[in-house]
């Protein structure tokens, strides 16, 4: 019947997801901010970058403008000091010195590029405002749709804001949502929505799929962003359930996360705001400028004026017009129609070019982005020579750029905690093993999971370090808490440190001997 409906028309055809029951009314903020964002993080956003072009011929011409695409470039800079492939992520379980459940999550990480993928994530997100990763279980099927033995393993989806909108949250965490992915197959899109849903300690996951035909002419809204006819799921995943209720998990299997930035778009909403948000208006004018300085050198090339007896005409072979022409190469004495010495000049008509003046406005825009988006003054500079370029210095811990690193970094955090929390669900739930351990038989007795950023980018890890051999040294600071907050040690790993520590002080100076003489004791 779903089938029938669609291709005949007679069922309703949704234009988006917020028109389908359940689904928070965002399309505003959708439409008007995250669409944006993104088109602007891709480079190209046709009110800014398109501009009417009039010429003689062509009254109603248009062109593009040159593009800096500095969202791009401020994005990139900023994930790079947030993240890096140094950052550690620590499962504990207990003082022992075996951690089975620290390395199945490692190598469930690993097999997902995570380490690598997260930095490109991270980009995103600060363009978009947030970010999800969704966590699953995936078995290999043969070509009669069995799955393989030995053949499942734990998938990480990283999505982007416009791939997922929140359905249920509170002031910890986005609780449910809903997943969009689209797919292009025999002349029509084809739309899935995951549905990831809490009903008192029921966790339920449901696909519904719909259907809309390639279309360009739709208006202003892009044919692919078009829901279209509800559609039968088996048609396009056979093999994927309708509706799956999980019991016994205490949290989502998702992790959204957004920017440490307050959202003064929608403030009822839990989704956040690209870090450029609030600067549009600059991005805008850098542009701009960028255009007229590449124009500068087009429109003021060396242009010499001569007499017009000077002008030569020949017809050309195609098109049977006259064409004029001046032959610089020509050397030999020329016979002209006059007398008026004026006539016969030659002058030198090139402008002067205005450089240094871009460059001091591009620098201008540049600094007042800075403060937009939450980097220290001189952060991103200009060079006509180098183009765009950023500082590389060491960040002081009272600098505006690493406080914005910081505040960042916690809702990385927060959400590398919830996917690792997911993994471990997940895990138990299809009662997969490790190294002869059960994971749900690991996950029984708790677990601790940490994460330390590798922040020698930001501050010398020496001074660090010395800073808090001070405050032990001076009974200020515990060695636990020493090493928790200055090494980024684990709770239970610090507590294993200190003892094997201890146990090192307690061997006497007698027994290092015999040990040198080789003897025993």
């Amino acid at each position: 019947m779903q089938k029938t409906a669609a291709d005949t028309g007679l069922s309703k055809e949704f234009k988006d997801v917020f028109e389908i029951g359940g689904v928070p009314a965002f399309n505003q903020f959708y439409y008007f901010g995250i669409f944006v964002w993104k088109y602007i993080y891709k480079g190209y956003y046709k009110p800014w970058h398109r501009i009417a072009a009039p010429t003689i011929a062509e009254p109603r011409h248009e062109r593009d403008i040159e593009r800096m695409d500095t969202a791009k470039a401020v994005c990139a800079e900023l994930a790079g000091l947030i993240w890096s492939e140094q950052c550690e992520v620590h499962v504990t379980q207990g003082d022992g010195e075996i951690q089975p459940l620290n390395d199945f999550v490692h190598d469930v990480l690993a097999r997902n590029n995570f380490w690598q993928k997260m930095q490109e994530h991270i980009e995103q997100s600060l363009a978009l405002g947030g970010g999800a990763i969704k966590v699953w279980y995936d078995e290999k099927r043969d070509s009669n749709g069995n799955p393989i033995p030995n053949s499942g393993q734990i998938r990480l989806g990283f999505c982007m804001a416009d791939q997922f909108v929140p359905t249920g949250w509170d002031n910890a965490r986005v609780t449910d949502g809903v997943f969009i992915s689209r797919q292009a197959k025999d002349g029509y899109y084809y739309t899935r929505l995951e549905w990831h849903k809490w009903d008192g300690l029921t966790y339920w996951i449901t696909n519904e799929l719909y259907r809309t035909e390639i279309m360009e002419n739709r208006g202003n809204v892009e044919p692919q962003d078009i829901l279209g006819f509800r559609y039968p799921l088996e048609q396009i995943y056979p093999f994927l359930n309708e509706e799956t209720s999980v019991q016994g998990i205490s949290a989502s299997l998702f992790a959204y996360y957004r920017t440490a930035v307050a959202n003064n778009i929608d403030d009822n909403s839990p989704l956040g705001v690209s870090i450029y948000a609030n600067a549009l208006s600059t991005l805008k004018a850098l542009d701009i400028c960028y255009d007229s300085f590449i124009r500068e050198f087009r429109l003021g090339k060396k242009r010499i004026i001569v007499p017009a007896q000077c002008i030569r005409t020949v017809v050309n072979p195609h098109t049977q017009e006259m064409v004029r022409y001046f032959d610089a190469s020509d050397e030999t004495y020329e016979a002209l129609h006059t007398d008026n010495p004026d006539d016969l000049k030659i002058q030198d008509n090139s402008v002067e070019l205005r450089v240094e003046e871009h460059v001091a406005a591009i620098n201008a825009f540049l600094s007042i982005l800075c403060l937009q988006v939450g980097f220290s003054a001189g952060t991103f500079t200009f060079d006509r020579a180098q183009g765009l370029k950023t500082a590389t210095e060491v960040i002081s811990e009272n600098s505006k750029t690493y406080k914005t690193i910081k505040s960042h970094q916690l809702q990385v955090k927060l959400a590398i905690n919830q996917v690792v929390d997911a993994i471990i669900e997940v895990a138990g739930l299809y009662g997969l093993s490790w190294e002869g351990y059960k994971i749900q038989n690991l996950a029984d007795q708790g677990w601790e999971s940490k994460v330390v950023f590798d922040d020698s980018i930001l501050q010398d890890r020496q001074t660090n370090i010395n800073e808090g051999i001070t405050l032990v040294t001076n009974g200020l600071m515990s060695k636990k808490r020493f090493l928790v907050d200055k090494l980024g040690y684990t709770e239970d790993e610090a507590v294993r440190e200190l003892k094997e520590i201890g146990d090192e002080k307690s061997v006497s100076g007698d027994f290092l001997d015999v040990l040198e003489m080789g003897g025993t004791e």
